[in-house]
């Protein structure tokens, strides 16, 4: 079905469909399904939902699993027919060590069974050291051990992994709308993101043919963050990872060595969600109780308001809203709707609360104090989005979420100044603003969607290259990593072979990247602004335009 309608210029609705990795990423299929539209959506007989959920075991599946099981009775109430959903979960048991050994020993053929261009490398051995300690599920998993694993349920033993994602693409196929694919990971975890990067490319590159959009959707560390595989170190390697997917230079300076099967698979962007200004908010209403318990409720909190408001917000209007707030990023598969973004790809994702029940002020005090409230958590804005001092973009949207009685005018004007610092000068920046009601008169925040933003803009990323740095065991980081180990790649290490190049070969032979290493580290000039990129990009092309009197 076409996006728009030729007469009337209406947008045909989206089915927004979902695949969650570990426990963030089932947290968020969850929180999809848990919104209550996408039942809304179901009534029309041209849409499906697909969900898929994929963990190393089952131990955060159990909310999943209990919502999607009084699914089929909330649609059966409403006489929908249930066979216009899917949704699944797959609880992968850490196998044991010999049996993945055997599955990595065996990874050049299954390379070559997916991509006849493969280089049979014969110095190839597995990245996983033979003596390598199994983990239990649940532990935190290293990045390099969950892709071990990920590839032996996809590739070897029965293929459940690859007949999961056949069956999920089918589920699209059989869809009668336009749709787009949610991935949802975390940033910080070892299992999500250890998995994604094998996961997309099988299933953007691979299954979709690259036909349909793939977003992935990742929150970012907070401050408040349980120790994982790796630590705060581990972040430096993903980062890289994701940046040359979604960087067009650098990510077609790994195709020229490893061919376009590591295209970027993100097809429809990248949203990444920083968690702080909710940890900071949520986190600092109680200070009694046992510490653990304390903690471990502010955590949960946090992370499901996170959840709860990004997929509230982009299940709105049959998805919408979503397809329209990928264009200012530019991936809405339309050609002519925007140019290239070089190294600007990443989309940042602000959950801005400002009030929360029961803290700082209470029901029947004046407005003026909920104002004086919520205007200082506007100022905390910029201390908790992650940006870096001076970041500028061309366009930011914001959806303030606010009861009608306390959001004013003058919270507005506030509002519109502190993210006018991120905007470009003039009328070279758009800042876009809608107002809507919480189904709580007590809870007040923004949705802020910024687009433009490189892998440097983030804060996160120099803590974490720092962190990284000060790791002096080889092993530690090649656990690190995850994308190309399988190619015999450590991408955020320098090249052994090519002077100033990125990718040290793990075999000590020539497997690298096209990629400079100082662009790894942060250090490679970077463009000024998104605005600047493009320009850059239809320099050639001005001079076609005709001038008119």
């Amino acid at each position: 079905m076409s996006l728009y309608h030729s007469a009337t210029g209406a947008q045909a609705p989206h089915c927004i469909h979902a695949i969650g990795i570990g426990k963030t990423g089932a947290y968020m299929v969850e929180a999809l399904l848990r919104t209550g539209e996408i039942e809304d959506q179901l009534e029309d007989p041209r849409a499906r939902f697909t969900g898929l959920a994929v963990d190393i075991g089952d131990q955060d599946m159990h909310e999943l699993r209990e919502y999607a099981s009084g699914f089929n009775a909330r649609l059966t109430e409403r006489d929908i027919p249930t066979d216009r959903h899917q949704v699944r979960t797959v609880a992968l048991d850490v196998p044991e060590r010999d049996d993945l050994m055997t599955s990595l020993n065996r990874w050049r053929e299954f390379l070559k069974m997916e991509y006849p261009r493969y280089y049979w490398n014969p110095n190839y051995e597995p990245w996983l050291p033979a003596d390598t300690e199994m983990p239990k599920a649940g532990d935190s998993i290293p990045r390099a051990v969950a892709k071990a694993i990920y590839g032996h349920y996809y590739y070897g033993e029965d293929k459940r992994l690859e007949k999961e994602l056949d069956d999920f693409v089918a589920s699209i196929n059989a869809t009668r709308l336009p749709s787009i694919v949610l991935v949802f990971f975390s940033m910080a975890g070892g299992t999500g993101s250890g998995i994604v990067v094998d996961l997309a490319r099988h299933l953007s590159n691979v299954k979709l043919g690259r036909r349909i959009p793939v977003v992935g959707v990742a929150p970012m560390p907070f401050s408040g963050d349980e120790e994982h595989a790796g630590g705060k170190a581990a972040l430096f390697p993903t980062m890289n990872e994701i940046d040359c997917m979604l960087d067009d230079a650098k990510n077609q300076g790994v195709m020229a060595v490893w061919g376009d099967l590591y295209k970027n698979p993100f097809t429809g962007g990248f949203f990444a969600l920083p968690q702080e200004h909710s940890w900071q908010r949520l986190g600092s209403y109680t200070k009694t109780g046992k510490p653990a318990i304390r903690d471990a409720l502010r955590k949960g909190v946090t992370r499901k308001f996170i959840n709860d408001s990004f997929n509230r917000f982009i299940v709105q209007d049959n998805g919408r809203l979503l397809f329209k707030m990928l264009r200012p990023a530019g991936f809405t598969g339309a050609p002519h709707e925007r140019n290239i973004s070089g190294d600007r790809t990443w989309t940042l994702f602000d959950v801005a609360k400002f009030t929360h029940p029961g803290v700082e002020v209470l029901p029947g005090e004046p407005k003026s104090k909920w104002r004086e409230v919520i205007s200082k958590w506007i100022d905390y804005i910029p201390q908790f989005s992650g940006l870096k001092e001076g970041f500028k973009t061309d366009y930011i949207e914001a959806q303030t979420v606010a009861p009608r009685e306390i959001w004013n005018e003058t919270l507005q004007k506030k509002l519109e100044a502190v993210l006018g610092e991120y905007l470009l000068e003039g009328e070279d920046g758009t800042l876009n603003t809608s107002h809507d009601e919480f189904f709580d008169e007590l809870t007040s925040y923004s949705n802020i969607i910024i687009p433009g933003v490189a892998k440097t803009d983030f804060t996160a990323f120099y803590e974490a290259r720092d962190a990284y740095d000060a790791v002096e065991s080889w092993d530690e980081k090649l656990m690190m990593h995850s994308w190309l180990l399988d190619l015999g790649v450590m991408l955020s290490e320098q090249s052994i072979r090519f002077d100033g190049m990125a990718g040290e070969c793990i075999w000590g032979c020539a497997c690298w990247v096209v990629v400079p290493h100082a662009a790894i580290r942060g250090d490679a000039p970077a463009s000024h602004d998104v605005s600047e990129v493009q320009q850059a990009a239809i320099a050639p092309m001005l001079r076609t335009v005709v001038q008119t009197p």
